[in-house]
């Protein structure tokens, strides 16, 4: 499409060791499903009404919004008008990748998962156009093979990732963001990440929040977009890929990410990510996934 814009692509793994950036126009799209990825994400919109849902919170966003995804959040992006252009700019970011980057003093990964994280930041019209700027110097390197090709990405994205860190600790400084979310949601969500590695059940979750099996599970689905079942598993594997990429032991994975036995966590992993936990640890390894 014309100025490097494209049609969204339905790819949520990276195909580059250290960053892949995009911009994204569409017309019709409804939502993008519940998803994480293994790299953080800078989330640019341009136009469209849009909310973000991010472990069940949801942001109404304006355009001009940065939205900062890490590893372990699921989230998803719900389109409200069909009929007007949705336009943003996404940019992936290997973790390894901004370790490089990165100093001892200066941890370019601090506003993806460090104390200040936020996941909405809003600024004013001179930030966001400056902002804007930084992203389609690194977009129009796509084209560009003069001089430099090796470390303007370089140069750029550490613009971006000190821009990104800067505005963190601004946060409070800047335009307040409505965030929309449920008490009891929020309890529940926070009571999972903290027995992650323990089996959760339902029912039992049902005694701990003094709630019926049948109005936990509706509220939980209007609140987040998705069944309180197939978050708990999402995010038990979540947790068993850091779990992998620490080389545990894949035989000793499933029980420390809290699944019952084997078999269960062998089929979930695949069922989600279309490979085994030991193709897996091969890709994030070698960059080669074998066919079984």
């Amino acid at each position: 499409m014309k100025n490097g814009r494209q049609r969204f692509q339905t790819r949520q793994h990276m195909m580059s060791s250290d960053y892949e950036i995009y911009h994204y126009f569409d017309r019709g799209m409804t939502s993008i499903h519940l998803h994480h990825h293994d790299f953080f994400e800078v989330y640019f919109l341009i136009e469209g009404r849009v909310t973000s849902q991010i472990e069940g919170r949801n942001y109404d966003l304006k355009p001009g919004d940065i939205v900062l995804m890490n590893t372990s959040e699921l989230h998803q992006t719900i389109i409200h008008d069909l009929d007007k252009p949705y336009e943003r700019i996404v940019l992936w970011l290997n973790r390894n990748f901004l370790k490089e980057l990165s100093t001892e003093q200066s941890d370019l990964a601090l506003c993806f998962e460090g104390p200040q994280h936020r996941n909405v930041i809003r600024t004013d019209v001179d930030q966001q156009q400056h902002f804007r700027g930084l992203l389609n110097k690194l977009l129009n390197l796509k084209s560009y093979t003069g001089f430099g090709q090796d470390l303007y990405p370089r140069t750029y994205l550490l613009e971006i990732l000190l821009f990104l860190n800067e505005e963190i600790t601004l946060v409070k400084q800047r335009p307040k963001i409505e965030v929309r979310k449920d008490r009891l949601i929020d309890a529940v969500i926070e009571h999972i990440g903290e027995h992650i590695e323990e089996e959760i059940k339902i029912d039992n979750l049902t005694e701990v929040f003094f709630l019926s099996k049948f109005h936990l599970c509706r509220e939980f689905k209007n609140q987040t977009g998705t069944t309180l079942h197939r978050y708990i598993i999402q995010k038990k594997l979540i947790r068993a890929k850091e779990l992998i990429l620490k080389n545990i032991p894949i035989t000793e994975v499933y029980q420390k990410a809290g699944f019952g036995d084997y078999s269960n966590f062998f089929r979930a992993f695949r069922n989600e990510y279309n490979m085994t936990p030991r193709q897996y640890y091969d890709y994030v390894a070698h960059g080669v996934v074998e066919e079984v």
